[in-house]
């Protein structure tokens, strides 16, 4: 029923600011935050990075690796964030002193908001909530009243949006973007479109998606 509710079929025929896949074939998303390591250099490590997700078993964060080994998902992609500045297809791009700084704020940001609300899930009870807050968000939806809807349009791109904002990437106005946030939004482009978008501030970017996993759908 979510999946009906939340994929936007009016934008199948105008992909303007669409990044290059069907935005209405996604349901669920997460956050990449870092792990737990001893050292900074290991930041960064694949193997240490999680994945923060709300789910009904809870709002939890998995290694990054092993969660995309044993997701059961026909297609996963991973949305690179480029911060101001950032030129990470460029070969002879050296990273300044002030993007290096952002980048470590940002990371220091995400660990805290991972934390956070690992602790506030469990406190709350996430998980027993989860699957009806997101039937009453895709009704609301559905019904057009996501604008003063209590519960989230879809509980998983609530959680990234919630992220982003509280990190210093997203553009944070209010708690409503979050709370009306669907998941093809984060793959439109806010230059061509101006609502059912994921807005950054000045500078941040989400990059062309990279393609972790497709099935074919026969």
């Amino acid at each position: 029923m979510s999946k009906t509710f939340l994929c936007d079929g009016d934008n199948r025929s105008n992909r303007g600011g669409v990044k290059t896949v069907d935005i209405g074939s996604f349901e669920h998303a997460g956050i990449v935050v870092p792990g737990l390591f001893k050292k900074k250099s290991e930041a960064l490590d694949p193997s240490n990075l999680l994945l923060l997700e709300a789910t009904p078993s809870g709002i939890i964060a998995r290694p990054l690796l092993t969660r995309l080994e044993m997701t059961q998902s026909r297609t996963v992609l991973l949305l690179p964030l480029a911060s101001p500045g950032e030129r990470r297809n460029d070969e002879d791009y050296e990273a300044t002193q002030k993007t290096k700084r952002m980048q470590q704020h940002l990371n220091k940001s995400l660990a805290k908001f991972r934390d956070t609300w690992l602790e506030q899930g469990e406190k709350l009870g996430y998980a027993s909530g989860h699957s009806t807050l997101g039937v009453i968000g895709s009704l609301a939806y559905a019904l057009g009243l996501q604008k003063v809807s209590k519960a989230p349009i879809s509980p998983s791109a609530w959680l990234v949006a919630s992220a982003l904002m509280e990190s210093g990437a997203g553009l944070n106005i209010s708690e409503r973007p979050a709370f009306e946030t669907k998941v093809e939004d984060f793959l439109r482009d806010h230059r061509f479109n101006e609502k059912d978008v994921v807005r950054l501030r000045p500078g941040w970017r989400f990059m062309s998606p990279v393609i972790m996993r497709e099935l074919s759908r026969s």
